[in-house]
């Protein structure tokens, strides 16, 4: 990954106490094809994630961020909280992913 677009550092803690450091990186889109663009993205502490694919940066962007949003939302479904990385505070996916 070239260049860092964003990036977010949280924790997965489970009911027992375990805890799982996540960070989520989301790089620059680029074009692959004609009307084929890729979007890197990592979320370390989750296993490989494929990037986002689009026909344009747009859609590769917001392709690797509901990717992101479907693998925190698997992690609340599974019992797990989320916190912030620096000051456990609780993190809400609303927050995360707010709707207008």
């Amino acid at each position: 990954m070239d260049i860092v677009v964003a990036e977010r550092a949280l924790v997965a803690e489970s009911p027992e106490g375990d805890r799982t450091s996540i960070h989520v990186t989301v790089g620059r889109p680029f074009k692959v094809a004609e009307q084929t663009w890729s979007c890197p993205l990592r979320l370390d502490g989750l296993g490989s994630v494929s990037d986002g694919l689009g026909v344009d940066s747009w859609s590769a962007l917001t392709v690797a961020i509901g990717v992101v949003h479907q693998h925190l939302t698997a992690c609340i479904e599974q019992g797990m909280r989320l916190v912030c990385a620096y000051d456990n505070s609780d993190i809400d996916l609303d927050d995360l992913f707010p709707r207008f």
